[in-house]
């Protein structure tokens, strides 16, 4: 996995990939959190992509130094959103980076480093 690291990277292109994908190639040696964004409509209901590059989280995320990972898996139509974070206090990176912006509509998975 080839994990971004700047505001400037981050126009590029979504991996093609699946959640599943995305579980199997984690590093044990670090911590994830991954957000998952559906962009199925629902009826009278806009969805807005956790990939636009002025989302404030980014400039975040690279402050922090924490890499990132987008991945769009289109069978589901789902974006996924892959952050790397160094093991302990996971928790409260958690609650640090869930300050940063995402839609309330998004799910999140918490991977510790084993």
């Amino acid at each position: 996995m080839k994990f971004l690291h700047s505001s400037s990277e981050n126009s590029s292109l979504p991996e093609k990939k699946s959640f599943l994908w995305i579980k199997q190639n984690l590093d044990p040696e670090w911590s994830y959190i991954v957000f998952e964004n559906s962009l199925k409509r629902r009826e009278n209901s806009l969805k807005s992509s956790i990939f636009d590059s002025d989302c404030i989280f980014y400039a975040s995320l690279a402050r922090e130094e924490y890499g990132w990972l987008k991945v769009f898996d289109e069978e589901r139509e789902c974006e996924f959103l892959v952050i790397r974070i160094p093991p302990g206090n996971e928790e409260k990176v958690l609650g640090r980076v869930l300050g940063y912006g995402f839609p309330e509509e998004t799910v999140y998975y918490l991977y510790k480093k084993a």
